[in-house]
């Protein structure tokens, strides 16, 4: 029972961000007033769908999630016990990832991933037609990997460049969920994966906290206190003093019943720098934790980036809850559903959150 609950749990995760992306898809960069004039008078409150295909529609945040997660995938599947570095086949699939919005990669030494010989592994991602259409990529991501030749991609302790957006955070999900049996792993693996591009404290450090916080509602633990052993973990890393700024603000801001929700949101900011996005999803998840409806819309209806805060939000009620806590009618919607679902399950094979039970069935033989 303990793995299908996991199971359902990382199922939960990949699909409440994915529709957490798709209510935010029409909000992205607007402010609320623009919102409220094009939707409704208290904003957006439906899932965007195509017109075309009548399933949601998403951006670069749900494609960069799945890509992570491939990244893992495969990096586990070389027997990652033996030393495998988790960040540099992460930088591979994010090399997959650049190719289908840009058709190149950063350099030839990078041609082999293309190769079947010399690389046995299947992305089924690269495979997937339409993951190749741009979604409001972030040229940030782009132009970062682009400039990574020769496994230079940035890390936490050499940095590339000062980006700080929320381009990082809205991408390491599969850390969380992976790495969930060891917070501080997870935060690390999160901040890893984030410093790939970006190598500003606030975003690799914004991202090391939402992987953190997700590995420990994947195991239970409720969102405040998630929150509070996040905290514990950032304040051992240099440059910290932003993110911990904002979430503090969360915790001042639930504990004020005073504060409007909309003015809270506005309070912590607008989403675009990475910390900021973390702190409007943790603060909606939180003020709504058993109402994922009103979190979502409470995410994505403010100034800034919608679908990035909605995707987050609905990553982190969906870890904590599982599957069936999201609206069926919503995941039904999805576009490339089964690939969604296909890809969560595969990350969760691969996972050690059972290795500690099976250990102590065996010692009572």
């Amino acid at each position: 029972m303990q793995e299908l609950t996991y199971a359902l749990r990382f199922l939960g995760a990949f699909t409440g961000f994915a529709v957490g992306d798709a209510f935010g898809f029409p909000c992205r960069g607007l402010t609320f007033e623009e919102i409220c004039r094009r939707f409704e008078k208290k904003g957006c409150l439906r899932l965007a769908v195509s017109g075309k295909t009548d399933t949601a529609l998403f951006t670069d945040a749900t494609q960069l999630m799945l890509f992570t997660a491939d990244g893992i995938t495969w990096a586990a599947e070389t027997n990652a016990t033996d030393g495998v570095n988790y960040a540099s086949y992460v930088f591979y699939s994010y090399q997959y990832w650049l190719y289908t919005q840009t058709k190149t990669i950063a350099g030839n030494e990078y041609s082999w991933l293309f190769d079947k010989l010399a690389n046995p592994y299947k992305s089924v991602l690269v495979k997937t037609k339409g993951l190749y259409k741009k979604r409001f990529t972030s040229t940030v991501n782009i132009d970062a990997l682009l400039e990574a030749r020769n496994l230079n991609y940035g890390k936490i302790n050499a940095p590339l460049n000062e980006n700080s957006d929320s381009g990082a955070v809205k991408r390491v999900l599969a850390a969380g969920l992976f790495f969930n049996y060891d917070t501080t792993l997870a935060f690390r693996a999160g901040a890893d994966f984030a410093a790939i591009t970006h190598g500003s404290p606030v975003a690799f450090l914004a991202a090391g906290c939402y992987a953190a916080i997700i590995a420990e509602l994947i195991n239970g633990v409720k969102i405040d206190d998630a929150i509070e052993r996040a905290i514990v973990i950032l304040k051992t890393y240099d440059g910290h003093s932003e993110c911990l700024k904002t979430l503090e603000l969360v915790k001042e801001l639930l504990a004020d019943e005073n504060v409007p929700p909309l003015e809270a949101v506005k309070e912590i900011g607008t989403g675009l720098n990475a910390n900021e996005a973390l702190g409007v999803a943790l603060f909606a998840a939180a003020l709504h934790e058993d109402d994922f409806c009103n979190a979502i819309r409470l995410a994505v209806n403010h100034d800034g980036e919608s679908d990035v805060c909605g995707a987050l939000c609905g990553g982190l009620l969906g870890a904590y809850h599982g599957a069936g806590f999201v609206e069926k009618k919503w995941v039904k919607k999805l576009s490339y559903l089964r690939l969604i679902e296909d890809m969560a399950l595969a990350l969760a094979e691969q996972t050690y959150f059972n290795e500690e039970e099976d250990e102590g069935d065996e010692e009572g033989e």
